[in-house]
């Protein structure tokens, strides 16, 4: 390389030269637990408050998950278990709390039958249209009957996203249930499902493929079952990339996993490579009322699960257009906290838990101490 300098000219070493810079591309993605509506928060008078202790950290991210587990259905009135329904005023603050994607895909989604699941739709389109200047996506429900599981692309700073949200579970078999992505949680149900998200991986390329799995599964439990371990396993060999779960209204662990695919080019001899997933195996309740009424008297009984959980934000990296296979994991803890009138959203530090009454207090150090026992990686 030379420079010229009037009719000169200087050899420059190529170790002095600028060097050209890795361009490198990250992406922060955050997921929650299940954002449900029981009497108690639709009938609190502002909405906005449950987000008030999260919304910066649901604000600067690129993008933000929950799995809305009711109807949002204006023509019906606002309801709560067993059969549950909001207007769109309680979704919005989802919204203005940071929220961006939605899964509409879980046991309750039918709840209020086709009219439910229509109304849905609709108040969903209607907030698409109110935040013009903020990108909504949604996947979960179905226009008409005969319609196939369609993964929605999200496009953001250059990535593409590919998600899906489906439920193994549904409280009403009747005609709805041919208007959500339900898949039976059957050895044929999962076969056939695996092979759609398969062909859907093919046919759609993209970076990140994020399953939102609402899953058949009893309620409350704390461990991960083998079962499922091997069933998320068998879902990243399909092509998913971020298995995101809910149902059990507890948090479970969850863990970056390297998965063996199967490369089956000729049948005599399959080749064999591995990629990392991630797997949140049950992200519990982000909002609800199941610990309105709280047991100060035993901290450690069962419900008093259902009020902790955690903000997963995972950070994923490209390095010259290549995804990196490190996925970068940080939970925040966050705690269903008893105002006056309706739980809001607290972030679950000791700071906080020294601000509260002796009483509160007292609660509050044993669920975190429960919670850092049965979650080592909260430590």
């Amino acid at each position: 390389f030379f420079i010229l300098n009037s009719c000169n000219s200087t050899e420059i070493s190529e170790s002095k030269l600028p060097q050209k810079e890795n361009d490198i591309s990250e992406l922060v993605l955050s997921f929650s637990g299940d954002i449900m509506a029981h009497d108690v928060n639709f009938k609190m008078k502002d909405y906005n408050r449950i987000y008030d202790d999260v919304r910066d950290i649901l604000l600067n991210d690129d993008l933000t998950f929950g799995n809305v587990e009711t109807p949002v259905c204006e023509e019906r009135p606002l309801s709560s278990f067993p059969c549950f329904n909001i207007h769109k005023d309680y979704l919005r603050a989802a919204i203005e709390g940071g929220f961006d994607v939605f899964s509409f895909a879980n046991n309750h989604t039918n709840d209020q039958g086709i009219q439910g699941i229509d109304g849905t739709i609709k108040s969903f389109n209607a907030l698409k249209e109110e935040y013009k200047n903020k990108e909504l996506f949604s996947s979960g429900l179905k226009n008409k009957e005969d319609e196939d599981f369609k993964p929605v692309l999200i496009e953001k700073k250059g990535w593409k996203i590919l998600f899906l949200s489906i439920t193994e579970l549904i409280n009403s078999h009747g005609k709805s249930k041919h208007r959500l992505y339900y898949s039976e949680p059957t050895k044929t149900g999962r076969e056939k499902l695996l092979l759609s998200i398969k062909k859907m991986r093919e046919e759609n390329p993209c970076d990140i493929f994020i399953l939102s799995l609402h899953l058949n599964e009893v309620e409350y439990g704390l461990k991960v079952l083998d079962s499922k371990k091997a069933w998320f396993k068998a879902l990243a060999q399909a092509g998913i990339d971020v298995v995101w779960a809910n149902h059990p209204h507890v948090l479970q662990d969850w863990e970056l996993s390297d998965v063996e695919l199967l490369n089956e080019e000729t049948t005599n001899s399959p080749s064999k490579h591995k990629k990392n997933a991630f797997f949140m195996y049950s992200m519990g309740n982000f909002i609800s009322g199941q610990r309105w009424k709280v047991n100060y008297a035993d901290p450690a009984y069962y419900r008093e699960y259902t009020g902790d959980s955690i903000i997963m934000q995972l950070r994923f990296k490209k390095i010259d257009g290549i995804l990196q296979p490190e996925i970068e994991a940080a939970p925040v803890l966050i705690t269903n906290y008893n105002e006056k009138d309706a739980p809001v959203i607290k972030r679950f530090t000791q700071e906080w838990i020294e601000t509260l009454p002796e009483k509160e207090r007292a609660y509050y150090l044993k669920r975190l101490e429960l919670m850092r026992a049965y979650l080592p990686k909260l430590k």
